[in-house]
C-alpha cells in the first residue's frame, strides 16, 4: 500500500515536446529563453496556468459554469482526459454528441470563455476511470493494450481517428483553443513498454496535424531510464515542491524545451473503506509557480462524479484491490457540486496579486435542495430480472460472457458429502455465497481470499455464488488481467466443480427502468423503488447511510455505487437528472432485506471529517 501511494503521489507533471520550434511557430506556440523552458503564444511569453476538469464527469448542462469557476479563479486553460470506453458504442461505433459526450459543444465552450486546452483523448488515461479509459471488451482475450498488438492498436487507432475529427477545428491553427496534445498518458509508469508504441502515436497525431504534443509521467529514473519518446525531445516536471532542483529530472533528460507540471495535486483520490485524508493546500506552491513563472495545471482542480460504473480502482491494499468511491471530488477547490471552497478563495487571491489584475467575478453557486426522508417499497428479487441462463463446462468472466459491470448469479450442484473447504483462485469483486437458500459467507476483494466451510449433505445441495463487480484496475500492472467474476477454477475439498449454470444481470440503465416486478423471496438484498415528487428542481445529495452496499438509479440515470463502509455516505445527484412532479428512485442492494429510509441532503455526507460536511448521519 505505501509503496502504491508513494509510486502515485510522484505522478509527474510531465512534458514531451515532439516537434520542432518552427512546427511550434507554424500554430503559434513557441519556446525560447535561456534553457528554452518558456511557452510563447504570437511571440509573447506566457504562463500556462491550467486547472483539470473532464466533461464526462460533469453534467453537460453545468459544463459552462465549471470552466468559468476555473478562470473566476485565475486560470487560463482547461486540461481534460478523455475517456474511450464512454465514446465508444456496442456495435463499434462512436458517440460525441449525447450528453456529457459532445466534445465539440465542449471545446466550443472553452473557446468563448477564452481559455486554452490540453486535449488529453488517450487512449489510456488513467484518471481513476474504470479500466483507465480503455473497452473491458479487451480483457476477454489476451491482448496486449498499450501496445502494438494489432488486435489493440487498430482499435485505438480507430478511436483516435473519431475523436480527432471531432477535435481538428478547435486546434489553435484553425482558430480554436486547443494548443497541446498528450499522446499517451504516465506509460514510464506501464511496466509492458513498447517504444514503437509511442513513435506509432505521435506518428498518426503528427499526420493529422494536432502538433505540438506533450506526454505525462513519472520523474526519476525508474520511470524514464531507457524510455523511447518520439524525437527525444522531452521536458520533464513533476508534483513539484518550491525549490527549482524539483524540475532538474527535465533538463537532465531532455534540456532545451518548455517544462511545466501537468498534475499538481490539491488532494488525493478515494477508496471504499478508507481512513480520512484532507486535502492540500497548494497556496505557497502556486505563489512560487507565479513568482518563478512556471506552467501549472492543477489536477484536479474540479473532479466531479464517475457516475454509473465508471468509477475505477488501484491494485494495492490487503487484498490487492482498492476500489474507488464514486465521488471524484478529490479535495480540489471546486468540489463536486461546483462550489468554492476555501482553498478557491486563496488561490484565487494569490494568483490575481501576482497578475496584479482583477479577476472575473466568481460565478454564482448552483442551488442545492433537501428533501425529507421517504422510504422505498420492495420491488423485486436479485434474482428477478435475469438473463436466460447458460451453460458452462467450466467458469467464465464477465467479459468472456460480454458483461463488462453489473452482477451474475453462478449455480451449480453439490453431492452428498462431509464438510469440506470450497477454494476458489480469485473472485472479482464482491460476492455471496449460498447453499440451498443458506447464506455461508461473504467475500470481498479487498480482503485476503480464505476458503468457505461447505458443511455435510446428506443428499445433493444447490450452490448459489451472486457476485457483483466494481471498477476494473486503472493503473499498474495490474489492470491488464483485472476480469471480472469468478475467476479460474473452483474446489470442494480435491474436486473441481464442473457443470456451472450462469445467469447474469448487468444493471444497464434500461433494465433496471423497465425490470418486472416481483414476490419477495427469502434471499437478502433486491431491487427497491421510490417515488419523489418535487415542486422544484436543483442539485441534492441522497443519503444512503442507512443502506449497505449498492447502486441508485433516478429516472433510469445510474449515479453511482454507495457502500456502508464509508467514508462516502451519499451520492449526488445533478438538477439535470431530475424534474418537477414524479421522480422515480430505483435502488439495488446486495444486502438489505427490508427497506430503509433516504433523505435530500444539501452537502455531501461523509463516515469521517474529510473535506465534506457531516450531517449527523445518525438524526432523521
Amino acid at each position: 500500500m505505501k509503496q502504491l501511494v508513494v509510486r502515485l503521489k510522484i505522478l509527474l507533471a510531465v512534458v514531451a515536446i515532439f516537434v520542432s520550434s518552427a512546427m511550434y511557430a507554424a500554430i503559434g506556440l513557441t519556446f525560447a529563453g535561456e534553457n528554452g523552458e518558456e511557452f510563447f503564444v504570437e511571440g509573447k511569453s506566457v504562463q500556462i496556468r491550467a486547472g483539470e476538469l473532464e466533461p464526462q464527469r460533469i453534467p453537460r448542462e453545468y459544463w459552462r459554469h465549471r470552466v468559468q469557476m476555473c478562470k473566476a479563479m485565475g486560470l487560463n486553460a482547461i486540461s481534460s482526459y478523455f475517456m474511450w470506453n464512454d465514446f465508444e458504442r456496442p456495435d463499434g461505433t462512436f458517440d460525441f454528441k449525447t450528453g456529457s459526450r459532445d466534445v465539440a459543444a465542449f471545446l466550443e465552450i472553452c473557446k468563448d470563455e477564452g481559455m486554452w486546452v490540453l486535449f488529453r483523448p488517450g487512449p489510456y488515461v488513467c484518471g481513476e476511470w474504470d479500466f483507465g479509459g480503455l473497452p473491458p471488451r479487451f480483457l476477454k482475450d489476451d491482448i496486449a493494450v498499450r501496445s502494438t498488438d494489432p488486435r489493440y492498436f487498430n482499435d485505438a487507432i480507430k478511436y483516435l481517428s473519431a475523436i480527432a475529427d471531432v477535435a481538428e477545428p478547435y486546434l489553435a491553427k484553425n482558430g480554436g483553443p486547443i494548443i497541446l496534445t498528450q499522446i499517451e498518458n504516465e506509460y514510464g509508469s506501464w511496466p509492458f513498454k513498447d517504444a514503437a508504441y509511442l513513435r506509432r502515436l505521435k506518428d498518426f497525431w503528427k499526420k493529422r496535424g494536432f502538433a505540438p504534443f506533450y506526454m505525462a509521467d513519472g520523474a526519476g529514473d525508474r520511470f524514464l531510464k531507457d524510455l523511447i519518446y518520439p524525437d527525444k525531445e522531452i521536458a520533464v516536471g513533476f508534483d513539484p515542491g518550491m525549490n527549482d532542483n524539483d524540475w532538474s529530472y527535465a533538463r537532465k533528460y531532455n534540456p532545451g524545451v518548455p517544462i511545466f507540471s501537468s498534475e499538481t495535486y490539491p488532494g488525493w483520490l478515494r477508496h471504499w473503506g478508507e481512513s480520512a485524508w484532507r486535502p492540500s493546500d497548494l497556496s505557497e506552491t502556486i505563489r512560487w509557480y507565479m513568482k518563478e513563472k512556471k506552467s501549472f495545471c492543477i489536477f484536479v482542480a474540479h473532479g466531479g462524479t464517475s457516475f454509473g460504473f465508471n468509477a475505477g480502482a488501484n491494485d494495492g491494499g490487503e487484498g490487492g484491490y482498492e476500489p474507488d468511491l464514486t465521488s471524484y471530488d478529490y479535495g480540489s477547490p471546486i468540489n463536486e457540486q461546483g462550489r468554492a471552497v476555501k482553498e478557491y478563495y486563496s488561490y484565487r487571491k494569490i494568483i490575481s496579486e501576482s497578475l496584479g489584475e482583477s479577476l472575473p467575478a466568481i460565478p454564482e453557486a448552483v442551488p442545492c435542495i433537501t428533501f425529507a426522508p421517504l422510504t422505498p417499497e420492495f420491488y423485486a428479487n436479485l434474482r428477478d430480472n435475469l438473463e436466460a441462463p447458460r451453460k458452462y463446462g467450466k467458469l467464465e468472466s464477465f467479459e468472456s460472457m460480454g458483461q463488462n459491470q453489473g452482477m451474475a448469479i453462478y449455480r451449480t450442484v453439490l453431492p452428498q458429502g462431509d464438510l469440506a473447504s470450497l477454494s476458489f483462485e480469485k473472485v472479482a469483486d464482491y460476492a455471496q455465497v449460498w447453499l440451498d437458500g443458506k447464506r455461508l459467507a461473504t467475500i470481498d476483494r479487498r480482503k485476503k481470499l480464505e476458503p468457505v466451510t461447505i458443511p455435510a449433505r446428506e443428499r445433493e445441495a444447490v450452490l448459489e455464488i451472486v457476485v457483483e463487480a466494481m471498477g476494473h484496475i486503472n493503473f499498474g500492472k495490474g489492470m491488464r488481467y483485472d476480469r471480472k467474476g469468478i475467476i479460474g477454477d473452483v474446489w470442494l475439498g480435491g474436486m473441481k466443480l464442473s457443470d456451472w449454470t450462469v445467469s447474469l444481470k448487468p444493471l444497464t440503465e434500461d433494465s433496471v427502468m423497465n425490470a418486472k416486478r416481483g414476490k419477495r423471496d427469502g434471499f437478502a438484498g433486491g431491487h427497491y423503488r421510490a417515488t419523489l415528487k418535487l415542486e422544484n428542481v436543483a442539485d441534492t445529495f441522497i443519503d444512503m447511510s442507512k443502506w449497505v452496499k449498492g447502486t441508485v438509479y433516478v429516472n433510469g440515470r445510474n449515479i453511482g455505487r454507495y457502500w456502508n463502509i464509508g467514508p462516502q455516505l451519499s451520492l449526488y445527484c445533478p438538477a439535470p437528472f431530475l424534474k418537477k412532479g414524479e421522480n422515480t428512485i430505483d435502488i439495488i442492494d446486495l444486502e438489505v432485506s427490508k427497506p430503509m429510509p433516504i433523505r435530500g441532503l444539501s452537502n455531501p455526507l461523509y463516515s469521517n471529517g474529510s473535506n465534506a460536511t457531516k450531517n449527523a448521519a445518525n438524526v432523521w
